[in-house]
């Protein structure tokens, strides 16, 4: 589970270092800052949701697998808009700049994690393959 928090860790980390440089240097303002800031940590939210499924889920049969994967999309994508409406009414942000790197980390943790499933799915076929050849 660690290995696979590497990438958006490093990512938000990267983010967080830029987004303070640019408001030290006063490139960018405090509430872009701020819309910024929380848009990474919505999208980590949903990713650390995702990562437990799919730790809890990979070693049981192919209908838990998909019940909860395919079962936890829609109740990732509810708690993400709950968020983000809960954001966007109630907090001082940049609704277009939240929005933009909100949809951008989305769509960076959504190719990352479909990469998690392929190499989690690859692994045990390629294990079968292998063990065919031995046994022949």
């Amino acid at each position: 589970m660690i290995r696979n928090l590497k990438f958006p860790l490093v990512l938000l980390i990267l983010v967080a270092i830029v987004i303070y440089l640019l408001k030290s240097l006063e490139l960018i303002s405090a509430i872009t800052c701020d819309s910024i800031a929380y848009a990474c940590i919505i999208s980590f939210i949903s990713f650390i949701i995702f990562i437990g499924l799919v730790e809890f889920s990979i070693k049981k049969s192919n209908k838990t697998f998909l019940l909860y994967n395919l079962g936890g999309m829609p109740v990732r994508m509810v708690i993400m808009l709950v968020l983000v409406f809960l954001t966007i009414k109630f907090l001082k942000i940049d609704e277009f700049k939240f929005i933009f790197t909100f949809f951008l980390l989305y769509v960076l943790f959504l190719v990352y994690e479909i990469n998690i499933i392929r190499l989690k799915v690859e692994k045990p076929l390629k294990a079968s393959k292998n063990t065919e050849n031995v046994v022949q």
